[in-house]
């Protein structure tokens, strides 16, 4: 198997989830109950996240959802905002989490070797393009992705593959020339849909093992361990 390119998910696959995202999760409950703490519980639950802990749950809004869609159910819910004003209230929360968002560990030098080895890579996320970035720049990896796809850049919504095959037409690859890396199953599935020539699991995020592995080519525990699949051929670059 050639793979010329990595179209990776954002969160709990270059960043930690929970360590980056949890008190994020409170914060975003919080502004959209406007300072009302029951209501506050509610929004977080409703988003499929612990009322207590903000610890967001697999494949559920908070987890694997973009700003507008959060901002939908909350408003459904009968938050006092128009989805316009909250998705933005939203976004902004989650661009500003992005400075000081935590690395996987390991996962910079990952990139690097990556790079190094002439393999092209992209983001793929349910935050916003401009999130994205700035968790890029903040980490020093802003140079070594060629490709950005947030949920505001025309490419749908995962598991929509338009992303990747976006990524692929971008840089003259074939669908199954790129591998699809994320934490949840709507990244797997994003990349099965698109034809992926590998679609890696990985265990840093909210998804586990068991809801993974059916879509998965692999299952890893983290992105620093593709670099044994480099190692074994598994991941090669193409001539």
């Amino acid at each position: 198997m050639t793979i010329k390119a990595i179209l990776f998910d954002k969160d709990g696959t270059l960043l930690d989830y929970h360590a980056t995202w949890t008190e994020v999760n409170l914060q975003a409950a919080k502004v959209g109950a406007r300072g009302n703490p029951a209501l506050a519980r509610q929004l977080l639950a409703l988003a499929d996240a612990d009322p207590d802990t903000g610890m967001a749950k697999a494949g559920g809004l908070l987890a694997a959802g973009n700003s507008a869609q959060i901002a939908q159910a909350w408003i459904t819910h009968g938050v006092a905002w128009t989805l316009e004003s909250l998705g933005a209230q939203i976004d902004e929360i989650f661009v500003d989490a992005m400075h000081r968002a935590i690395p996987i560990p390991g996962g910079a030098g990952l990139i690097r070797t990556l790079a190094a080895q002439g393999i092209i890579m992209g983001v793929a996320s349910s935050d916003s393009a401009a999130a994205i970035r700035v968790f890029l720049d903040s980490v020093g990896l802003a140079e070594y992705f060629q490709f950005i796809a947030g949920y505001d850049s025309g490419y749908g919504h995962k598991p929509d593959p338009a992303a990747l095959l976006a990524f692929a037409d971008e840089i003259g690859a074939a669908p199954n020339e790129i591998a699809m890396v994320g934490d949840n199953i709507q990244d797997l599935q994003l990349g099965r849909d698109a034809g992926a020539g590998m679609v890696v699991g990985v265990l840093s995020g909210t998804g586990s093992a068991v809801e993974l592995a059916p879509l998965a080519t692999v299952v890893v525990p983290d992105i620093s361990h593709l670099a044994q699949l480099l190692s074994k051929g598994v991941v090669q670059n193409g001539p």
